[in-house]
């Protein structure tokens, strides 16, 4: 998805992510909104700029389209990374050891940067999230700006100890934000979307009052509640004392909440959120979600991936089909007989290896896969075959990541050697012109900005969401990006405001291979020069 709102701010400039509607402003907030008991929970949107990395020029060999060229909307720039330093605008290199183990730095904000050098003026490279935990030398390695000084953390990089990291991890942010993303999975946390009507977002574990006070429907809501499908079953642990006797949850912002704080208003019905656990109260469960706020839990449901994934192609290469047909058959030739017979059933969206060759029985042609087994040609095939020509880019061992429009289909290379291919979900207008459809940007392009998780959201009136802490996010040009989607399972097929949607087993595999890295322990990583190549054609 593209053009709406990644509520993650680079150096005063928002990575824009997931779809607004076509012709609406660019928008965005910070991760961690300003909550009170008056205010509501979806400010008045404002326009930002967008950060100057996004397209680079690639030579590209026998591109048969010439990259789109894409002007940023008025009163926006046409970057998405941090701009170079004046001090610092080269990679950082680990020269030195990382700290040993020992002092530790907690992370209090949403976005904790992490800096080149000691000071402000350096480049970031990297951000910390609320709860994370590093390594971190026993003196500051200098001031730069920072009253209590820069410490360099593991495994690279300098923070500034103060109001947003800790040099002692204690306390109610460490309690209630302990939970890490798990980067093995497709999802990095439990997930759920709203119900309707929608739930609120409680600063606090509420009393039965409070409750009847903010949900009006109440009694009514929590009679059906029981009869919901997909409702939420989650694991609970005891209310933790950063929680009892009705205590505000730390804000993760410099707008602290107040002792009389109580919700920040209700989700929209498009809502998603992930949980960093649960606890029961009152009589109902409540979910904590990655802002430090409580979701009751039957007013949402659970979100399960389904079972598709790409293929990581080893030696064999391609060819490959993925089968976009519910009633594909593998067929057998017979010995005695040469015909070709069924011998089982296809999965949906499954990706089978070919030989490269074909028979022709009785007017059909069918296409030999590495197993012996053979699919009947048809429609329903997704094929993807070798290039008759590589791209300049494509140089001995050099990541790449291939995404055809036509075919909906991605292909991660390794030089000349495809390890990975899948299914995913373009732009639905297809080719249509970005700047004034909903379709995704063609050209080569580097990946800059990466996100282990980032919120995208939207307040137009025809086109509202709140999806927050959606999977591994891989900016390349502007508000495009690889990641992955929960809300949907229509891999294969045009869907996104011109992001690439993955699922989220193939973005986590992406995530992991790409380049920039993400150090274990950041949420977040850029990189001005050194990203992997997206080339996106029809």
């Amino acid at each position: 998805m593209k053009r709406g709102v990644v509520a993650f701010l680079l150096g005063g400039t928002a990575g824009l992510g997931v779809a607004a509607a076509h012709g609406s402003p660019w928008v965005t907030r910070t991760i961690a909104r300003a909550t009170s008991a008056v205010r509501p929970v979806h400010p008045t949107p404002r326009r930002t700029a967008v950060p100057a990395m996004a397209s680079i020029a690639v030579p590209i060999v026998s591109v048969s389209i010439a990259p789109v060229s894409m002007v940023p909307p008025p009163g926006m720039s046409a970057s998405l990374e941090p701009e170079p330093s004046p001090v610092d605008d080269e990679e950082v290199k680990p020269d030195e050891p990382a700290p040993p183990p020992g002092p530790e730095l907690l992370a209090l904000y949403k976005e904790v940067w992490v800096y080149a050098r000691p000071t402000f003026r350096s480049r970031k490279i990297g951000y910390l999230r609320a709860g994370s935990v590093v390594s971190r030398d026993e003196k500051a390695a200098g001031f730069g700006g920072c009253e209590r000084g820069f410490y360099r953390v593991a495994p690279a990089g300098y923070v500034c100890a103060g109001a947003a990291a800790s040099l002692q991890p204690e306390g109610a942010v460490a309690a209630l934000a302990k939970r890490r993303p798990d980067r093995a999975q497709g999802l990095p946390y439990p997930y759920v979307m709203s119900r309707f009507p929608t739930p609120p977002l409680y600063l606090k574990l509420p009393s039965a009052a409070e409750q009847r006070s903010v949900e009006g429907e109440l009694t009514k809501h929590l009679s059906q509640a029981s009869r919901q499908k997909g409702a939420v079953t989650v694991t609970t642990s005891p209310v933790p004392p950063e929680l009892a006797d009705g205590k505000v949850v730390p804000s993760l912002t410099p707008n602290r909440l107040g002792p009389g704080a109580l919700y920040a208003g209700r989700a929209f019905p498009k809502s998603g959120f992930a949980l960093l656990g649960a606890f029961e109260h009152e009589g109902r469960t409540f979910g904590l979600n990655t802002d430090l706020q409580l979701v009751p839990l039957d007013r949402v449901r659970a979100i399960t991936p389904s079972t598709f994934r790409g293929v990581e192609l080893r030696d064999a290469g391609l060819p490959l089909v993925f089968v976009r047909s519910k009633s594909a058959r593998f067929y057998q030739r017979d010995p005695a007989t040469s015909a070709m017979r069924e011998v089982g059933p296809v999965s949906y969206r499954e990706g089978v290896e070919l030989t490269g060759k074909s028979e022709r029985i009785d007017r059909s042609t069918y296409l030999e896969a590495r197993d012996g087994r053979y699919l009947l040609q048809s429609a329903g095939l997704v094929r993807l075959d070798p290039p008759k020509e590589l791209p300049q880019f494509a140089a001995e061992g050099k990541k790449w990541i291939d995404v055809s429009i036509l075919k909906q289909t991605l292909v991660a290379w390794e030089g000349a050697r495809p390890v990975y291919a899948t299914l995913v979900s373009t732009g639905a207008d297809g080719l249509g012109d970005p700047l004034e459809t909903h379709s995704t940007v063609r050209g080569a392009f580097l990946v800059h900005t990466k996100h282990v998780t980032a919120t995208m959201d939207n307040d137009q009136d025809d086109d509202r969401f709140d999806l927050r802490d959606v999977p591994y996010v891989q900016y390349f040009h502007e508000g495009y990006a690889l990641h992955a989607a929960y809300w949907h399972d229509d891999f294969g097929r045009p869907r996104s405001h011109g992001c690439i949607n993955l699922h989220p087993t193939d973005a986590a595999w992406l995530f992991a291979w790409t380049t920039p890295e993400v150090p274990e322990g950041f949420h977040g990583a850029m990189t001005l020069k050194n990203g992997t190549v997206v080339y996106i054609h029809p």
